[in-house]
Parts: C-alpha cells; sequence; structure tokens
C-alpha cells in the first residue's frame, strides 16, 4: 500500500513540473519544433513551360514594291511590280492578288482575271523562304484625281498575312499622255552605218527618182530608175569623187544622194550578203538617201544610209515573220526606242557621220527585209511613235535571244552603273536554258511564249521585262 502511495505521489510531482516551465521556454521549443519540421518538407518548385507563339502557315513580307505612290496621265498604262517571300509554313499551290476597297477596278486591263484580280497564278508550288514576283497591269482611268489601290495576296483561298499593300494613285492631266499626243513631234531621219568600203562604190537606182548634190546643199545633178553611178573616195588628195554616164566631178565635200519620190530605192550592187535560209535573197537594196563619207574619229571610208526611223524600223532583220502580232509589236517598239535615243541632240547630220550601226546595233537589211517580214512591217506601222519611256523619257531598251531564266542588269553585263528600268526579272520560259546574249532587257523568246502560252499583250510585254516604264507615242 505504501509503494502504490510513492507511486501516486511522483507522478503528481512530474506533473507540476511540467505545469511550471516558464511560458516563453515552452513557445521557444514549440517553434524549434515546427522549423524542424518545415526543414524536413520542403519541397522544389517545379518549372512551368511557357507555350511559344506557332508560326502562321500563311504569312509572307513585302520585299519588293516598284512603286509606293504612282502620279498618271488619264489612260496611261504601266506595270506594277510587288514581291513576296513566303514566311509561313505552307508551301503555296494557287496564289492571286486581290483588290481591296473600290478604286482598283478603275484600274482594270484585259489581262486581268476579273476585275477584282489582277494577278492569278494557278501552277506550281512556292515554298516558305521563297520569294515570288506578281505584276499588276494598270491602266488609268480617264477622270483626273486621287486614287487608292489597296491589294492582298490570297494563297490556296486563304488571306495571307503581311500582304496588305496601299499605293496612293494621282491622275493628272498636266504632263500626260493626251498633253504629249497633243504635241506630237515630226518623225526624225536616222543615219545608218551599211559598213565601210576599200574603193569605189557603185550604185543603181532601182525604184523612184533621185537628186545629187553637195552636203552643203550644191546640186550636182538628177538620177532616175535605172541610172548607175560611181562613189569613191581619194584619201591621198582628200578628194570626193562622183561619177555618172563618164563624167567625173570632185569635191572636198561629200556628195549627197537623197530621194525625191516616198518610194525611191538604190541597190548597191557590190554588196552580196544573202539570206542564210534562201540564198536568192540579197540584202542591198535600201530606202532614202545615200552618202560615201571618210571618218577620223573611226579611220576607213563608210557608206551611209539616212531615211525616216520607221522605214528603218521595217528594215530590220529582227523578229520572224511567223510570229505572233504582239511579239512583233514588243520587239520593234523596243527597236524603235533604242535607236530613238541615238538620235543627235538637236545636231544636224552634217556633225555627225552615222547614228547606228547595220551589224553593231541592230540588224538592218533594208527593203528586202520588208519583202520577207510584212507582219513586222505591220506591227511597226500599228505601233507608230511608240516609245518605252521611263520618267517621261526615252531610255535605252536592249532585248537578246533568250535568257538562262533570269534576266541581268546593265551593270552585272557591262559595268558601270545599274539602271532603273533594266532591273533582273523571272523568264519563267527561259528556266533550264542555256543563255543566248547579253541577257539585259527583254528576253525575246520569254517574251514569246508570255504571248502564246500566257496571252500576253505587248503593252504587259515591255511593262514587265523594262521596270517601271510607261509607253508614250511622242511623234507623228
Amino acid at each position: 500500500m505504501k509503494f502504490q502511495k510513492l507511486i501516486f505521489s511522483f507522478i503528481i510531482f512530474c506533473t507540476l513540473l511540467v505545469v511550471s516551465v516558464p511560458h516563453d521556454v515552452r513557445a521557444a521549443a514549440k517553434k524549434a519544433s515546427i522549423k524542424k519540421v518545415l526543414i524536413k518538407k520542403k519541397v522544389t518548385p517545379k518549372k512551368v513551360a511557357v507555350a511559344k507563339p506557332s508560326q502562321p502557315k500563311y504569312a509572307a513580307s513585302l520585299l519588293i514594291a516598284s512603286a509606293t505612290e504612282l502620279k498618271l496621265s488619264p489612260l496611261e498604262s504601266i506595270t506594277l511590280r510587288l514581291g513576296f517571300k513566303n514566311t509561313g509554313t505552307a508551301s503555296w499551290k494557287s496564289r492571286e492578288i486581290v483588290l481591296l476597297g473600290t478604286d482598283g477596278a478603275l484600274f482594270a486591263t484585259s489581262t486581268w482575271p476579273t476585275t477584282s484580280t489582277p494577278v492569278r497564278i494557278a501552277d506550281g508550288s512556292l515554298t516558305s523562304g521563297r520569294l515570288e514576283f506578281y505584276d499588276i497591269v494598270l491602266t488609268a482611268p480617264d477622270a483626273p484625281g486621287a486614287y487608292q489601290l489597296r491589294t492582298q495576296l490570297i494563297a490556296d483561298g486563304q488571306p495571307v498575312a503581311g500582304t496588305t499593300v496601299t499605293i496612293p494613285i494621282e491622275i493628272v492631266i498636266s504632263g500626260s499622255n493626251t498633253e504629249v499626243s497633243q504635241q506630237l513631234l515630226p518623225e526624225p531621219r536616222i543615219r545608218v552605218s551599211l559598213g565601210k568600203v576599200e574603193g569605189p562604190t557603185a550604185l543603181r537606182v532601182s525604184a523612184g527618182n533621185y537628186t545629187i548634190a553637195l552636203l552643203d546643199g550644191t546640186p550636182i545633178g538628177a538620177l532616175s530608175l535605172g541610172d548607175k553611178a560611181l562613189f569613191e573616195y581619194d584619201h591621198a588628195g582628200k578628194m570626193y569623187l562622183y561619177t555618172f554616164s563618164a563624167v567625173v566631178t570632185t569635191s572636198t565635200q561629200p556628195f549627197r544622194l537623197a530621194a525625191i519620190d516616198a518610194d525611191a530605192r538604190f541597190v548597191l550592187p557590190d554588196k552580196t550578203e544573202a539570206a542564210t535560209w534562201n540564198k536568192s535573197i540579197i540584202y542591198n537594196e535600201y530606202r532614202g538617201s545615200f552618202e560615201l563619207r571618210w571618218s577620223d574619229k573611226i579611220p576607213g571610208i563608210w557608206m551611209v544610209n539616212e531615211l525616216p526611223i520607221e522605214l528603218y524600223l521595217k528594215g530590220l532583220i529582227e523578229t520572224g515573220n511567223a510570229e505572233s502580232a504582239e511579239l512583233h509589236k514588243s520587239v520593234y517598239t523596243a527597236a524603235r526606242t533604242y535607236a530613238y535615243i541615238h538620235l543627235p541632240d538637236g545636231k544636224r547630220y552634217i556633225d555627225r557621220i552615222w547614228d547606228v550601226h547595220a551589224v553593231w546595233d541592230q540588224y538592218y537589211k533594208g527593203y528586202a527585209a520588208e519583202r520577207v517580214n510584212p507582219n513586222g512591217v505591220k506591227a511597226v506601222d500599228e505601233t507608230r511613235g511608240l516609245l518605252v519611256t521611263y520618267e517621261n523619257k526615252p531610255v535605252v531598251t536592249p532585248y537578246f535571244t533568250r535568257s538562262n531564266g533570269m534576266t541581268r542588269g546593265w551593270k552585272a553585263a557591262w559595268g558601270g552603273t545599274d539602271k532603273p528600268w533594266l532591273q533582273p526579272v523571272i523568264a519563267v520560259h527561259d528556266q533550264g536554258k542555256k543563255l543566248w546574249g547579253h541577257g539585259v532587257g527583254m528576253s525575246t523568246q520569254d517574251a514569246k511564249f508570255r504571248i502564246l502560252k500566257d496571252n500576253w499583250t505587248h503593252e504587259q510585254v515591255l511593262t514587265y521585262y523594262y521596270t517601271g516604264v510607261q509607253l508614250k507615242r511622242v511623234y507623228e
């Protein structure tokens, strides 16, 4: 019994001992205990992944725009070029440029698939990262005023992000085609070098009537159908000689055979160049006037044929008769412009020997070319006076046979400074082919198939190969 009382007393003592521990001591112990537990249960926070924005399937960036604003004359035609790079993930199959807004339809041409779709491409595909050009042919409305052309690229029926383009266009009468057409210049004449000669040059009149005079206009005589004459230059005596009916006339000035009749022609019998495809066709008959001239600048005795520029064009061999009318018009408009810019600025013909060479510049074969290429002659007549202009000035318009899929700029071919209207362009129908020619300007082979396969007009052809140009008739 005593033992039980002893144990009970011990329990009471321990209880009193716990209760008597100071409050702050117990609180500190509790805090330490909690801290211990927290340390044991510390968990490393999980990393939360941030979702990256997905790349759109249909997106592009505008890399090329041939104009950011336009100032046109009523009814003036121009080609606007846009170049977009596919920056989306999808490859585009069908592509088209569509109009936004109402003004754009006022610039529609017959080349547009619809009045709201200036360009449509249904073949091939454009993969991600590739660049493609879109050429929009525009014809200005006849009403002056401020307009706005807004377009967007659609691929596979989907609007392509980043392809909305807005071009302000101002139509003005001042300085327009209308004003130019009311102040047409007279048709210019051009002087063509027919090449060098070493001795006397025989000449026979094959049609019409001619006068013979010195270069200063002093009359010497006349020639008519069937008459023959001889022209030569004595280098030792520095004298020109003209022989007709066994009478020799000499002068320190050159003699000039000048046509009286519009259809007058002469033959140079000693020129025996024949057509490669028909040896019976001899390139030695010419319209217009004739001179034999000594040149100190390019030493030698030169034959020079002077005639109206439209007759010169008809004497070119630059297209075959079987080619399409639109190709003839394209080539002869480029040829006319090329010849026109070689004319002297205000100089009389006496101050220069010639303007263009019959081989070095364009292939001029004279009257025989008219007979074998009547379709070319028709195209010359239908585009009479039409020139390629840039910023209202005629410009050099080189052309060549075929590219390797891309034309070249001026600097790449000939050095010097690039010309803004001679920018490299894609020649789709030349892809995979070998380059024939200098590669600058218009590829006549690609142009041929643009017309035959893509139904292009000569206006489209010229404003495509010569960037940012306008076509204007500048002389009667």
